[in-house]
């Protein structure tokens, strides 16, 4: 028999998840594969994963000379430790550009280069920076030359802010002649947030041919759509060190490093994830049906309405964009109006960007055999929902957990006028028709029906051959006889 929309549901359904690990991207984004993780287990740095300090050396643009001896694995903690020490081995002063440093603190730095490196994907770390000013951790990624150079983290002052950067050689130079120190150019910001030495925070880096987006504890910083610039960056790999003065000390701040008072930079892990192939989506217009409403998304000029599926206006074309999709109506696309990151916003529908708030994360719900998805905003992490005839951004609310589900009607596909009967083994049936729960079994036996919370509804004590209709609000239900349990969509 055909299994329709009420076919046999996960418990992943009834949450509201997609299965996904929760050592996953931002959950706005879906189907990665983590391909480098070092969660600092152990008692050493792992050299099969990183180089000790430095590939180039022991010095760079700053006061520290850097170490394998200060860099150290403890605790489930890389820490590299930065202290108020000349190094026996390091020269009284280090050149970089046209300034001179003198080395009077010992510092450390690591590496992936000939190990490990990556183009295009996610990149997070979770850090607790030093406390004392004049120093400059930082998070980041090199390729051979310079520039580019793209920085997840730089905390050179203030402990509250970090900047983020991509440093790359000015596009007209590059076309001509290559990647240039001296024909630098960057762009990025600041996050200003919590005091970033008092406890441990994540920092992502999201990384495709088009955009490069910033996170900061999975919540969206900045998102650059700059792919000639981007263009420029081929594999790169990861660098984390701690360094003393130079950037740090630029603006007037004290290097507050000093005898008996040592700074730390602390890591607790690093993981890196590839975006997955792109799912095989129905290919030409297709509509996208509200599992909750019934009716389809359509546009309406600038607006976006739940309406009649069979209209013009329902018709859309879905296409992969970066790490995520994109929802054409004609050539509008579905987005939040104003890159709105408020729980309720009205989703609407303008031309074509390619900002973060355009693109949504799709995720095939695997319990149904149709193709049900839902879609969440890149750059807030709601979710897509119908809600009242209206389209807007926000949480799946507990007690409609199939609001932001959405079955991808392809061209030609009759639209669903009702559930199909649901085969729960060779005993009994339990299948929704009209906006009832039918129950039939060809056995007697007791039926325990509950919400997807688990609260009861109502107990049967069935004969062979019975069936009885219960009249439901649309929602999810379990049908449980013995130690069987079946899930089934009402609407």
């Amino acid at each position: 028999m055909k299994r329709g929309l009420g076919y046999l549901m996960a418990l992943s359904a009834v949450l509201g998840t997609t299965g996904e690990l929760c050592a996953n991207p931002p959950a706005n984004m879906s189907g990665w594969t983590m391909v480098f993780n070092d969660e600092f287990e152990g008692n050493a740095l792992d050299k099969s994963k990183w180089n000790p300090t430095y590939n180039w050396g022991h010095t760079h643009n700053h006061r520290a000379y850097c170490v394998e001896e200060n860099v150290s694995v403890e605790n489930g903690l890389l820490r590299i430790k930065g202290e108020a020490k000349r190094h026996p081995q390091a020269p009284a002063t280090c050149k970089s550009g046209d300034k001179t440093y003198s080395l009077d603190y010992t510092s450390g730095a690591i590496d992936t280069r000939g190990k490990f490196e990556v183009r295009y994907g996610y990149i997070e770390g979770r850090f607790k920076m030093p406390k004392q000013l004049g120093t400059w951790p930082a998070f980041w990624t090199l390729q051979d030359g310079w520039p580019p150079e793209i920085d997840i983290f730089e905390v050179p002052h203030a402990r509250n802010q970090h900047h983020y950067y991509l440093h790359y050689t000015k596009s007209d130079w590059y076309a001509s002649h290559g990647s240039a120190w001296d024909h630098e150019a960057s762009f990025g910001g600041v996050h200003t947030g919590p005091d970033k030495s008092a406890d441990f925070h994540t920092y992502g880096l999201e990384w495709n041919d088009q955009t490069l987006s910033f996170y900061f504890d999975d919540k969206l910083v900045a998102s650059y759509n700059k792919p000639t610039e981007i263009s420029q960056l081929m594999k790169n790999y990861i660098i984390i060190n701690l360094a003393i003065g130079g950037w740090a000390t630029d603006n007037g701040n004290p290097i507050e490093v000093t005898s008996g008072n040592p700074a730390y930079l602390e890591c607790d892990w690093v993981r890196v994830w590839r975006k997955n192939p792109a799912m095989e989506l129905p290919q030409g217009q297709l509509r996208l049906y509200s599992m909750e409403e019934g009716r389809c998304l359509t546009a309406q000029e600038h607006d976006l309405a739940l309406g009649d599926c069979d209209a013009p206006e329902a018709l859309a074309t879905i296409s992969e964009s970066g790490s995520g999709y994109r929802v054409n109506f004609g050539d509008q696309v579905l987005e939040i109006p104003n890159e709105s990151k408020a729980a309720g916003a009205t989703v609407g529908l303008w031309g074509w960007n390619g900002k973060a708030h355009q693109i949504v994360g799709l995720s095939k719900r695997n319990e149904f055999q149709d193709w049900v998805v839902d879609m969440r905003f890149l750059h807030s992490g709601y979710y897509v929902l119908g809600k009242d005839g209206d389209v807007v951004q926000d949480d799946i609310p507990a007690d409609r957990p199939n609001s932001a589900l959405w079955r991808i009607l392809k061209e030609g596909e009759a639209v669903p006028t009702g559930m199909e009967s649901v085969p729960f083994h060779d005993l009994w049936l339990a299948h929704c028709v009209e906006g009832k729960l039918r129950i039939s079994t060809d056995k007697s036996g007791r039926f325990k029906i509950t919400d997807a919370n688990g609260k009861p509804i109502r107990e049967l004590n069935m004969k062979q051959g019975e069936s009885i209709d219960l009249l439901l609000p649309p929602g999810i239900y379990c049908v449980q006889s013995g130690a069987e349990t079946s899930k089934v969509l009402v609407y």
